[in-house]
């Protein structure tokens, strides 16, 4: 009887474990959750955090009162070409993030003197480099005195909490246990 319970204890084990999902060592992470906006007011300090969205630890999009954005994790103003530091933007869908092609934000928007009517209304696809995450992303407004922006944003996906994810499996696989149990008496 004492093995039995054990052997039932095991299955439910080796059925949690079979289901456990993990986050890939090497790869993409594709950020393809519900959206979020971020708005940076035209004329607010943009040294602030509430005027920067903290997206990583290494990407904090903001903009000054002129000029594009920049990542103010690592850059104290807009650099043509280069900012924002540490992404790299295309034009087009999240799902296709893989065959798209890469560039700054200065040339996926179509150069210097980037337009409202070049970025506003655009799906396009944010890589952040260092933490190798793609986001969809899409431009509500930018430009006009001050150098406000808006933009939509897609966030990571939830998760199903891990302790209620284990329980309900280890309980499934304690039940499957137990009813094999019972056809092998009968």
């Amino acid at each position: 009887m004492k093995t039995r319970i054990q052997l039932s204890l095991l299955a439910g084990l080796a059925v949690l474990f079979s289901h456990v999902t993990r986050a890939p060592a090497q790869g993409a992470i594709v950020w393809n959750g519900p959206l979020i906006t971020f708005t940076n007011l035209a004329g607010s300090d943009w040294t602030q955090a509430a005027n920067q969205d903290h997206i990583t630890d290494n990407v904090w999009i903001t903009r000054a009162t002129s000029s594009g954005i920049f990542n103010a994790a690592s850059e104290g103003g807009f650099t043509r070409g280069v900012s924002p530091a540490d992404t790299e933007w295309a034009p087009g869908l999240l799902v296709n993030y893989a065959s798209l092609t890469y560039t700054s934000w200065e040339a996926a928007y179509g150069g210097p003197g980037i337009l409202n009517s070049r970025i506003v209304g655009q799906d396009t696809v944010l890589h952040l480099i260092t933490d190798n995450i793609y986001i969809g992303i899409q431009f509500l407004s930018f430009g006009g005195p001050g150098g406000g922006f808006t933009y939509q944003r897609t966030t990571l996906a939830a998760v199903p909490e891990p302790a209620t994810s284990a329980l309900a499996l280890l309980g499934s696989g304690a039940l499957l246990g137990i009813a094999a149990r019972k056809k092998l008496r009968r």
